[in-house]
């Protein structure tokens, strides 16, 4: 009995080290291959593991092995697709045959087709994750309790063998769960905390740090023909003191969908703090930049903002400063600042208003 908890121990350290293997390789293969293929090579690894849980088989002792290649397909059933889950049931079904051809070895066809019909169904109709999990294992260990009665009945029932194997099986299965979930969840953190260091997660745009990102490239690259419009929402401190600041935040994504969809796909828009929108255009003339910049501050104003849940409806203009690179700024590394002061002409000349930088836009 020692022994074969020894085995269950050195199997679970086993599927444990597998599983941070298993989700390491999953998300290399779906970032290079985002289709079907990439859930075929996801059953492919849990038919892996499936292998692997075999090679560990646990002796229990009575001439007898227990093994968890059941847990593989259960997993796959719930974080994969169905042709990933065939695919796990192909490799261990062919993998056990490889082994030698007997009784058993059919019976295991048995055993996982019908586990996998079970485990399918009660990832469908059971919402509960872990309710799931409690009765996808218990089904199977009765459709594992039933062939080994119906197999074993010619030597003789082993129902110490049996009683080890629901005890094994529930506890693998539920941990192999546990990690999962804990891993799935941990990448899904991984992955928000990622995308929010450059991007702004109110309005999805890029932030301050994706904008000094994509201007350093540029300047890096000394281009020839780049433009920074920098824009900045008119007396938007009226729109909260009026209406709350969670209104003006319905404002600005609003403003922030207008520039996605006026901005070109290889314009970097971005906002830079508040109210200040910042969009850096390549590969523009001085008088295709100027005509992004009046197009979209005709687009804002005569546009609708509705706010509070519909039932008011605002509108707000914009005051834009802009500078291109090497036509009106000649040292890049002043582009930003000097679109910053161009802005704060356009502000100072009435609002409302496309600016362009000139030497007399100086700041004292």
């Amino acid at each position: 009995m020692i022994s074969t908890y020894e085995g269950f121990f050195l199997n679970l350290c086993v599927l444990i080290s597998s599983l941070f293997v298993y989700k390491q390789l999953a998300r290399s293969i779906s970032k290079s291959c985002q289709n079907n293929y990439s859930l075929v090579k996801s059953g492919i690894l849990s038919g892996l593991l499936g292998i692997i849980l075999m090679h560990f088989s646990i002796v229990t002792g009575l001439n007898s092995f227990i093994d968890l290649r059941v847990i593989p397909l259960m997993l796959t059933v719930l974080y994969g697709g169905w042709r990933a889950t065939f695919v796990t049931s192909v490799i261990i079904i062919i993998f056990r045959f490889m082994i030698d051809i007997n009784i058993y070895s059919l019976s295991n066809v048995i055993f996982i087709l019908l586990s996998w019909i079970f485990f399918y169904y009660c990832s469908k109709k059971i919402k509960n994750r872990w309710t799931s999990v409690v009765v996808m294992i218990s089904l199977s260990n009765i459709v594992y309790t039933l062939l080994a009665i119906i197999v074993q009945s010619i030597t003789g029932i082993n129902y110490i063998l049996l009683l080890d194997y629901w005890i094994i099986s529930i506890l693998g299965g539920l941990v192999a769960v546990y990690i999962m979930e804990y891993l799935t969840k941990s990448e899904l953190l991984f992955k928000q905390h990622k995308d929010f260091a450059f991007t702004d997660p109110l309005t999805g745009l890029n932030n301050v740090r994706s904008f000094d990102r994509a201007f350093n490239q540029a300047k890096s690259r000394q281009d020839k023909s780049v433009a920074i419009m920098i824009l900045d929402i008119d007396r938007f401190k009226q729109v909260n003191d009026t209406y709350g600041h969670s209104e003006g935040d319905v404002v600005l994504r609003k403003l922030a969908a207008i520039l996605k969809m006026s901005q070109g796909p290889e314009d970097i828009v971005s906002r830079n703090g508040g109210e200040e929108f910042s969009v850096l255009i390549h590969n523009c003339t001085k008088a295709e930049a100027y005509e992004k910049a009046e197009s979209l501050r005709k687009i804002v104003e005569n546009s609708f903002f509705v706010i509070k849940d519909g039932t008011v409806s605002i509108h707000i203009t914009i005051s834009i400063g802009i500078t291109i690179y090497s036509e009106t700024t000649k040292e890049i590394d002043h582009l930003y600042t000097h679109a910053d002061q161009a802005l704060y002409a356009a502000k100072k000349s009435g609002r409302n208003k496309v600016h362009f930088y000139s030497e007399d836009d100086q700041l004292s």
